[in-house]
């Protein structure tokens, strides 16, 4: 694992400066501080920040072919790199290294851009090939590393995060009205956008060539859901058992120990039974939970129970830190405003894992690939509501609509509000619904801003969708704009700053390629969540762990807004840089607020979304001054 950075000129004659590439490699030095390189030749410097994990003593990157024509710098692991070396060396290619890196380097020259499509792992890099010329920019096909880039009349700026990026003189950071409007949208900034005008996001499954001055982008994946519906349930549940032990088993290559995020749900703790199946010493795993005052949000139980069945060496973190000093340096982490508040417990997790292993793999994605959140059995249950006749349709959405607001501790009520609101809407307006901070972001904009000309990332995803069935629709979606832009995008960048590895086995290409047939009737089975993955999985875990609710790394936001927070809150919110903001409507912000501290309802996601922002925005003007 490492953090890229690089430089091209598109003048031939200047010369990239080495110290401009260690500048910039060094302002991401939390992703990789046990090695630095940097190849600079001309109008061109990449580098890297190193974290060993795979051949610790001669990956020193960046690493070239035999000929030193082509040069790599990587971030990511390749999982079926031995595969593709031993392709690679009846072909003639000489090796130097043990490392996965290397295997990029010659897959190039046998296939050039395409090289990506055999790749199975997750990864951003950079090849410099010199005798074309040519940079050429890749992101994996999930999104799970990410890559910015600039390109302006100078030439190509890259780097694993913005940071890298605004060592580099002349990237403005005009905030871009686009990228404000989807933050208060999805609480994430989606996307090829980022929070600056001037630089982008090569999307997942992406890559670019940049030649003579110019670049192309093209896509080389996408997934697509195509349903078999001639396989029996008991036939997918083996092949179920059998793909996911492989893409497990395939996420445990490493030459230092491997542990796992084990919360109490079935994504995490099946992955763990994997692992300690497959592993010859006892698997570290890692939980979270909360030492007081919230035990409906703590499952440290139910993870100890996996533990214990497995005898996994277990490590427990209790949450009992100042969330109000830890807001500053979570808000830090990431380069751009942040506002999913899960962020709390996974900052806290990744320091405790990171102080016993480098590597830690997670359960994250299992929820998108079958069914595990309320918003999918809503756009079930969605299509049977609206068979109902008209006026009982109607009555019933009139009493939803006066359910009480959530506390911070049951989300139920907010839950079912929401659905009666959306009830009518067609299918894509619904899901829209169901997953928008603000449904009409222009509530919360400054006037100033509300009728500037806003393409929704959600309308763009939607225009390749042709979803064979409901819940496959909020799945699609996911995959495209909350996995990458949110789940992976915290995952990567808290992980990072711990200087810790997550992978995420979940998110091999080849199990959602092979979930992507399973019909969404075994996913979403009447009311029963994630059915066809819980029948698989049960003859693993404990009895009983298959119908305990879902919690997740979720924190009692709404609560401690009224009372642990509420100071802090109070202060970003009555700040002079609030008042004057010329991104934020002070009355529908000033509203939210006194009905929320009243409890009249629930504001909890739209008030950490803004007080996110207002962090961030102060953090930018300090770096600025500084």
């Amino acid at each position: 694992m490492c953090g890229i950075a690089g430089v091209v000129y598109s003048d031939r004659l200047r010369k990239v400066s080495p110290e401009l590439v260690k500048d910039m490699c060094d302002r991401i030095v939390h992703r990789g501080p046990d090695d630095y390189g940097a190849y600079v030749e001309g109008p061109v410097g990449i580098g890297m920040r190193r974290l060993s994990i795979i051949d610790l003593h001669t990956g020193h990157q960046p690493i070239s072919n035999e000929d030193q024509t082509v040069w790599i710098v990587f971030n990511g692991e390749i999982y079926n790199y031995r595969a593709l070396r031993e392709r690679l060396e009846k072909k003639g290619h000489r090796f130097t290294t043990a490392t996965d890196t290397e295997i990029i380097v010659h897959l190039y020259e046998e296939e050039g851009v395409h090289c990506v499509k055999s790749l199975r792992g997750m990864f951003a890099f950079a090849i410099w090939d010199s005798g074309q010329e040519l940079l050429f920019l890749a992101r994996d096909r999930i999104g799970i590393k990410p890559l910015y880039f600039c390109e302006n009349r100078e030439g190509i700026v890259f780097g694993s995060e913005l940071k890298a990026l605004l060592a580099v003189e002349g990237i403005a950071r005009d905030l871009n009205p686009q990228a404000v409007a989807e933050y208060f949208t999805h609480l994430c900034v989606p996307g090829d956008l980022s929070i600056y005008q001037s630089v982008r996001k090569l999307l997942p499954g992406h890559v670019l060539v940049f030649q003579n001055g110019r670049s192309q982008i093209s896509r080389y994946w996408s997934l697509k859901m195509a349903p078999d519906f001639q396989v029996k349930e008991s036939e997918w549940i083996e092949q179920l058992q059998s793909y996911f032990t492989d893409a497990v088993t395939s996420h445990m290559v490493a030459d230092v120990p491997v542990g796992a995020f084990l919360s109490g749900g079935v994504d995490s703790g099946s992955m763990v039974a994997i692992m300690a199946k497959h592993s010859s010493v006892p698997v570290r795993t890692f939980t979270v939970g909360f030492k007081t005052g919230a035990g409906r949000f703590d499952e440290t139980a139910a993870a100890r129970a996996v533990a214990t069945r497995y005898h996994t060496q277990h490590y427990e973190c209790l949450l009992e830190a100042d969330v109000a000093e830890l807001f500053p340096r979570v808000v830090g982490a990431i380069d751009e405003p942040f506002a999913d508040s899960s962020v709390i417990p996974n900052w806290l997790v990744c320091q405790e894992t990171a102080r016993h292993v480098k590597v830690a793999l997670s359960g994250l994605g299992g929820d998108e690939l079958f069914g595990g959140y309320e918003r999918y059995l809503g756009l079930s249950l969605g299509e049977a509501y609206l068979k109902l006749p008209l006026v009982l349709r109607r009555t019933i959405a009139a009493l939803l609509r006066h359910w009480p607001a959530g506390d911070g501790f049951s989300y139920v009520g907010d839950r079912i509000r929401r659905f009666a609101e959306a009830s009518e809407r067609p299918l894509a307006e619904r899901y829209r619904s169901f997953i928008v901070a603000f449904e009409d972001v222009r509530q919360i904009l400054h006037p100033d801003i509300q009728s500037m000309g806003i393409v929704s990332r959600y309308a763009q995803i939607l225009k390749g969708l042709n979803p064979p069935h409901p819940i496959d629709l909020g799945m699609l979606v996911d995959f495209e704009l909350y996995l990458p832009d949110d789940l992976l995008r915290l995952s990567d960048q808290i992980s990072m700053a711990h200087s810790l590895e997550i992978r995420v086995p979940f998110m091999d290409h080849e199990f959602m390629e092979f979930v992507a047939r399973i019909p969404a009737r075994y996913k979403i089975h009447g009311f029963q969540k994630k059915y066809i993955l819980k029948q698989a999985m049960a003859p693993w875990l404990p009895k009983g762990h298959m119908n305990r609710p879902k919690q997740g790394f979720s924190i009692p936001l709404a609560a401690w807004l009224r009372g642990s927070l509420r100071s802090m809150a109070n202060d970003l919110v009555e700040s002079r840089r609030c008042k004057e903001s010329p991104w934020i409507n002070q009355d529908c912000l000033q509203r939210m607020m006194k009905e929320h501290m009243s409890g009249y309802a629930n504001h909890e996601v739209r008030l950490w979304g803004v007080l996110c922002f207002l962090e961030w925005e102060r953090q930018q003007h300090v770096q600025i001054a500084d």
